[in-house]
């Protein structure tokens, strides 16, 4: 299976420089056919909110018990020390919050520990949420003459200036939830702004669902019972394969592979790509690629290694790539339940493939991975050849095509000499 990897590592870096998308991405939940998530499903969406930072994608799990729940986080790059301690900072005001009297979430937030809380979010999340933020004030900025943009800073500002650097960015965030939430459905409305809205009111959103449930009777045990698994990002070494090792596999012609090569190169896009992926160097059999399993991918492979085919949703801060959906469409053929929000189709050169303890679908995947990777490279192989292709001279297909000043209809004379012309081509005797 070595030798096998390695091959679908190497093609994948070729895929790559190929493509950077395979399709349009979709908002649609993989593996759910109605949008409707459970309770347990929308607090996972929340803690990836509060758990993410800016440029990191974090994947969550949840799973509950009668008396406790087990919570599963994942995220692409290492954890760092000051990680930790925010988390384990949720963890312990979350405790402390499910202790309260059954309370509302307006009640809770004039407690200490929520306040703690809610100051711990938006410290570690700050450069996130000013990101998001600065992207709104794009969209205010550039259409500042339109109603939808006025209508949005007259509710804003009973509150909050939104413009202003030093205003409090809960309030903001508060804003933005409000807001969204009655003018979502509006179809006049630019989905731009829309999403913008969303993604800086995702935090007042969360607060109040996150702490809404711990005040909740119904969950109050399952926080006093909350066991944290923070699963350790997995990174490697791997060996690939040139990329005049894979071509050449399809052109076995070395005068065609040159000429495709040359071809290829002459693409600016495409040669960009290759000089990134294989640093500059195409015919050199001994490149590694450090390459990173994904997040939603970690928790994924627990699932595998548990037997898990129960539905399963993971929270993932960010729309999964092409190779995560393709894995997951895989897992649900063999039987698991998984579901996911949407995915964006990028093409990463840097995958991981997860690495289960059932070898066996291990290997019926890169079997399956493998022939939508070489789908992509053969069609662009042909695709490139056939560009090659000399084409006839356009005074020789002009020479031989019949246009109608050359058929005469109604000159009979003509018409006569030409039929016994045929009649002695067709009674020809070859012998």
């Amino acid at each position: 299976m070595e030798e096998q990897e390695k091959e679908f590592y190497s093609k994948l870096q070729v895929t790559r420089s190929i493509k950077f998308f395979v399709g349009k991405k979709s908002d649609k939940f993989i593996g759910l056919n109605k949008l409707k998530l459970t309770n347990n499903e929308k607090f996972s969406c929340d803690l990836t909110t509060i758990l993410t930072r800016k440029k990191e994608v974090v994947a969550v799990n949840l799973t509950t018990h009668l008396d406790s729940c087990i919570i599963n986080i994942s995220k692409n790059s290492n954890w760092l020390q000051e990680d930790y301690q925010y988390i384990n900072k949720i963890k312990e005001c979350l405790i402390k919050i499910s202790k309260y009297k059954p309370m509302t979430w307006e009640e809770a937030f004039t407690k200490h520990d929520t306040r703690v809380l809610i100051a711990s979010v938006f410290t570690y999340c700050s450069e996130r949420f000013e990101s998001r933020l600065k992207k709104l004030k794009e969209d205010i900025k550039n259409g500042k003459n339109n109603q939808y943009i006025k209508s949005f800073l007259e509710y804003a500002s009973i509150s909050v200036n939104i413009n202003d650097g030093k205003a409090n960015p809960l309030i903001k965030s508060k804003v933005c939830c409000y807001y969204y939430k009655n003018i979502s459905k509006n179809v006049n409305i630019p989905k731009d702004f829309l999403k913008h809205l969303r993604k800086v009111g995702s935090y007042m959103r969360s607060l109040i669902s996150i702490i809404s449930c711990a005040c909740n009777e119904k969950y109050k045990v399952l926080f006093f019972n909350m066991d944290l698994n923070i699963l350790k990002p997995i990174i490697t070494h791997q060996p690939i394969f040139s990329w005049r090792n894979i071509i050449q596999k399809l052109i076995p012609n070395f005068i065609k592979y040159v000429d495709f090569k040359n071809a290829y190169l002459s693409n600016k896009i495409k040669a960009d790509r290759l000089a990134i992926i294989y640093d500059g160097i195409l015919e050199c059999d001994f490149i590694k690629k450090d390459i990173c399993l994904h997040a939603e991918m970690n928790i994924l492979n627990e699932i595998i290694n548990q037997k898990k085919k129960t539905r399963t949703y993971i929270a993932v801060s960010k729309k999964c790539c092409y190779l995560c959906e393709l894995y997951i469409k895989f897992a649900q053929e063999q039987g698991y339940n998984i579901i996911i929000s949407g995915a964006h189709r990028k093409i990463y050169n840097l995958w991981k493939l997860p690495s289960p303890t059932d070898i066996a679908f291990k290997s019926n995947f890169l079997s399956y991975a493998l022939e939508e990777l070489n789908r992509i490279i053969q069609e662009e192989v042909n695709s490139i050849l056939e560009g090659l292709l000399p084409e006839l001279p356009e005074s020789d297909s002009n020479k031989s095509s019949i246009n109608s000043d050359q058929i005469m209809l109604y000159d009979k004379e003509h018409n006569a000499k030409l039929d016994n012309v045929l009649e002695s081509v067709f009674n020809f005797d070859m012998s």
